[in-house]
């Protein structure tokens, strides 16, 4: 038992702060850095007054403009009431926040989650950034999310779309391939690394339910050893 408590107790780094690395903070700001510097370079084309309505790069398929986005995802809640739209500010930055904790207090050995998050996480940050800035809960802005890649593959449209949202895009689909097969918690792990991972998980909730149980019963011997005092004393 002892052994399986002391090795809880090395585990803990991999669970808190101290045990993550700063590579992915380093992403974040990088990612942060592409999708506003993006924003605002199609932002300075576009204003121009001789610049093109659109910039075509493969027909049908992906073209470069300017739009401005006051709701969420396709345009979604673009015409809501100002409450609504704080609302959803204010969602998003909890939720955001909730996975940059949760990102600090994850195994730094499953790197395909972390990495995932790291990506949502920018990419929410990114438009949250824009829908502050432009307040698209004021119905006299004339702006919003700042939009710039038309998108449709195959038959499918995306709408105009930014690369925050490409950023959110690819974080859904690594986290997807980590909790089928790239992670400790993978229903199908893949690689030996990965198994290895689960098996560990799997010891480590051995050892924490045993941990449990034994203070469940030192407790309850405390208790039956109090009783059996103050009997004594009546």
């Amino acid at each position: 038992m002892e052994k399986k408590e002391l090795e809880l107790k090395k585990d803990v780094g991999r669970y808190s702060l101290k045990g993550s690395s700063l590579w992915g903070v380093l992403l974040f700001l990088i990612l942060i850095f592409v999708d506003m510097l993006t924003k605002f370079l199609a932002d300075a084309y576009f204003s121009q007054p001789d610049a093109p309505n659109e910039i075509v790069l493969i027909p049908d398929c992906i073209v470069l403009c300017q739009h401005y986005n006051s709701g969420i995802a396709f345009s979604g809640f673009a015409d809501a009431d100002a409450w609504v739209k704080i609302a959803i500010i204010v969602a998003t930055a909890v939720v955001m926040t909730a996975f940059a904790v949760y990102y600090f207090c994850t195994d730094k050995r499953r790197s395909w989650l972390r990495v995932a998050l790291v990506l949502i996480v920018a990419g929410g940050v990114g438009n949250l950034i824009d829908r502050i800035y432009y307040r698209v809960w004021d119905p006299t802005s004339l702006f919003g999310v700042r939009d710039m890649v038309w998108l449709k593959i195959l038959w499918f449209e995306f709408g105009v779309c930014n690369f925050a949202d490409f950023f959110i895009v690819a974080g859904a689909i690594v986290l997807v391939a980590a909790l089928f097969f790239f992670d400790s918690a993978a229903m199908f792990p893949l690689t030996k690394k990965y198994k290895q991972l689960a098996k560990e998980e799997a010891e480590r909730e051995e050892a924490r339910q045993a941990l449990k149980i034994k203070k469940a019963a030192e407790k309850a011997r405390a208790a039956a050893a109090e009783n059996e005092a103050a009997e004594r004393k009546e």
